[in-house]
């Protein structure tokens, strides 16, 4: 009897410990993954971590990267080059990135601290316009997606697995019970 109890508590404890394990590798997988907003206009992204490395590209206030790593002050980022029209990774000094989108302007009607569903199965754009730029994916009805930005009719909303040009008219509040 004694002996069954101490291998029940050790296999407990050996449980315990695994699934804290796992939680944690969990927890700093989902960092990882993290979206940071950019907090200025005209702010480069290099190849490497220094003001020194080359400039891949550029992003304006309120854009959207992913975060995948940290070196010396800057953050190593994923984001979405308009030119080549492809997830490029490359660095941004940490300064210009943050975990909170930036405040837009008074007088809209759509706002950046509530999710929205989509009402309609949707198109997701490259750019905010019908006849310009393409379409990079659909999202269902209903799908969960956060607002970044406004652009007249248009928002930039990120949602699981990515971020574009949505119509704002297709989003609907979720209303929290």
């Amino acid at each position: 009897m004694k002996f069954s109890g101490m291998i029940r508590r050790v296999f407990a404890l050996a449980l315990v410990v695994a699934l804290l394990a796992g939680i944690s590798t969990v927890g700093v997988a989902f960092a990882e993954k993290s979206n940071y907003y950019c907090t200025a206009n005209r702010v480069n992204v290099r190849s490497g971590p220094s003001s020194s490395n080359a400039s891949i590209g550029k992003l304006m206030k309120g854009d959207v990267v992913t975060y995948i790593g940290k070196s010396n002050g800057w953050y190593k980022v994923s984001f979405y080059d308009k030119k080549s029209h492809t997830s490029v990774n490359g660095y941004v000094y940490r300064k210009y990135l943050s975990a909170v989108a930036p405040s837009k302007s008074s007088g809209s009607s759509i706002s950046t601290t509530t999710t929205y569903k989509t009402t309609v199965n949707l198109r997701v754009r490259s750019e905010p316009s019908i006849t310009s730029g393409y379409v990079r994916t659909k999202l269902k009805s209903g799908t969960k997606v956060s607002v970044v930005k406004q652009k007249k009719s248009w928002v930039y909303v990120t949602y699981k697995g990515g971020s574009g040009w949505v119509s704002a008219k297709y989003l609907k509040k979720v209303y929290k019970k």
